[in-house]
């Protein structure tokens, strides 16, 4: 099989513009976060099973900051699962969120109210990431790309060199 060969540096090029790509997904600069902002008491599509097409996707940052949080920005997004008493009615809100929970990030914690109101709050960091069945963030994806392209561009030097 004959082909170019590929020197060695433009192959260390090749593996460091693949781990730089990986690496991108780390990056969490000032870029506001979109989420999903809907209720499904006025929009059934918002409820589970979630059907995204035509709702509502809200730039965080171009939502009016709350004065009870002193200025806060939205910095992740939010799921809100709301049971009454003995499931009599289930609301399910997706909408942008201003307070983290350290060793939260991609979870739930269920909290109980008053009135046999129970309320799961799932939170994540991800574009739009509040319409998955848990809002989960999935913080491995990142490293498995770039893993993957490691192995990518490394059995490709490997076939070159030999």
């Amino acid at each position: 099989m004959s082909g170019a060969r590929t020197s060695p540096g433009a192959a260390v090029l090749a593996v460091a513009a693949v781990l730089l790509a990986g690496l991108s997904c780390f990056h969490s600069g000032a870029e506001a976060i979109v989420c999903y902002d809907c209720n499904s008491e006025y929009d059934p599509r918002c409820g589970d099973p979630f059907d995204p097409y035509t709702l509502g996707q809200i730039d965080c940052g171009e939502r009016q900051s709350l004065d009870h949080l002193s200025g806060a920005n939205a910095t992740l997004c939010r799921k809100l699962v709301q049971r009454t008493a003995v499931g009599v009615k289930t609301r399910v809100i997706r909408t942008c969120g201003y307070i983290e929970e350290p060793g939260r990030d991609g979870g739930c914690v269920s909290r109980s109210g008053t009135h046999d109101v129970n309320v799961l709050y799932c939170s994540c960091k991800g574009n739009l990431c509040n319409g998955a069945a848990a809002a989960t963030a999935g913080p491995l994806l990142p490293l498995a790309v770039s893993a993957v392209g490691v192995l990518v561009a490394a059995a490709s030097l490997g076939r070159r060199l030999s």
